[in-house]
């Protein structure tokens, strides 16, 4: 039960960790993941603001998903 419980924590770990490394180096692109279809132009550019957001957003789930993993390996 130990070993199943730590493999489903790290397997579900695994594509958070990436959705949030992928915003943190790429928050001009993960700004407009799903909203490129609504524009008309190729020129789209996000505020400073929006992409200061985007990378603070991802450092902070990532710090958060990494915390919850460790809590889960040490509890079981």
């Amino acid at each position: 039960m130990k070993f199943a419980t730590i493999f489903i924590a790290v397997i579900l770990f695994i594509p958070i960790a990436c959705v949030m490394l992928y915003t943190i180096f790429y928050p001009r692109e993960s700004a407009l993941f799903g909203k490129k279809w609504q524009f008309k132009n190729e020129n789209l550019e996000p505020s400073d603001e929006v992409i200061k957001y985007n990378r603070m957003v991802g450092i902070i789930g990532l710090v958060i998903s990494i915390l919850m993993l460790i809590f889960v390996i040490v509890k079981y």
